[in-house]
């Protein structure tokens, strides 16, 4: 209670003041002290956290950041909350106001951090779901960006560093071209002198790779397109080799043009034959 409310209310009652006077008194006297007692009260338990929610400003406090009662992007935690500014120090996403997030224990706007193929200007800034990123020259663009070396994932060839292209959604090198036989990302990567090449499925192989259409020249079964074979004149052909074109003869399992059409590969005691898929069981 104030000192000098507590001499004001003795000298009333002391003096044999009126009724009303007094009771005018230990009513003021009894609000003043339920006053101090609130005060002190806030300032020991009225203090809000990172998140908690507030009123003003003064209701904030923390240890290592300044804090405000603002916005801080959420609603299940009402209109209010204290919260800090964009740079500074955080433990969750409540303790950073507006849209930031807490990222790496710093509130961060994540508009700021330019995905792959995007300009930057330091590597710290470059972010991506999926590969590696960092911020270097891109031949494509013609300035620097968030890119990935090769190898590496991307969707366009802005998100490859240097002068690496982007094909089949990785980062390809301009300079590795590929012959017949060899694995490719895209055509565009193959080469050859006498025959025209695409990047296409290999069944010999089980994977991408240059190759001939049927008539292309070839020199093994692996430079022909989808379940051709080379033959021996050195042309990707689906017709059964030599030498197995009827029924009886010996045949490979694994290539589904071993046998002439109508027959199928079929394993017998001895090995695998050609056969009508009736002879073979079916």
């Amino acid at each position: 209670m104030d000192d000098h409310r507590f001499d004001d209310l003795a000298r009333a009652v002391a003096g044999g003041g009126s009724r009303r006077g007094l009771l005018r008194g230990l009513a003021g006297a009894a609000a003043l002290l339920v006053a101090g007692r609130a005060t002190k009260a806030t300032a020991h338990h009225g203090r809000s956290g990172p998140g908690d929610p507030c009123r003003t400003d003064s209701d904030c406090v923390a240890a290592d950041a300044p804090m405000i009662c603002s916005d801080n992007g959420f609603t299940y935690d009402g209109l209010l909350n204290c919260c800090t500014f964009e740079g500074s120090r955080c433990g969750f996403d409540e303790a950073c106001c507006g849209d930031a997030v807490c990222l790496n224990g710093v509130c961060t706007r994540l508009v700021d951090y330019p995905a792959q193929g995007e300009r930057c200007t330091d590597v710290s800034v470059c972010v991506a779901a999926d590969t590696a990123v960092t911020c270097d020259y891109v031949m494509a663009t013609g300035d620097y960006r968030c890119c990935a070396y090769e190898g590496s994932r991307c969707n366009w060839d802005g998100g490859c560093c240097g002068s690496a292209s982007c094909i089949n959604g990785f980062c390809s090198s301009s300079a590795s071209l590929a012959g017949p036989g060899e694995r490719c990302q895209s055509s565009s990567q193959c080469v050859a002198a006498d025959t025209a090449l695409t990047c296409d499925y290999i069944g010999q192989t089980d994977d991408f790779r240059c190759c001939a259409y049927e008539g292309g020249r070839c020199g093994w079964d692996g430079g022909c397109c989808g379940w051709l074979r080379c033959s021996d004149s050195g042309f990707c052909t689906g017709v059964p080799p030599s030498g197995c074109d009827g029924e009886g003869c010996e045949c490979d399992f694994h290539d589904p043009s071993a046998c002439a059409p109508g027959l199928v590969c079929c394993a017998v005691q001895s090995g695998f034959i050609c056969a009508t898929r009736r002879s073979c069981g079916g």
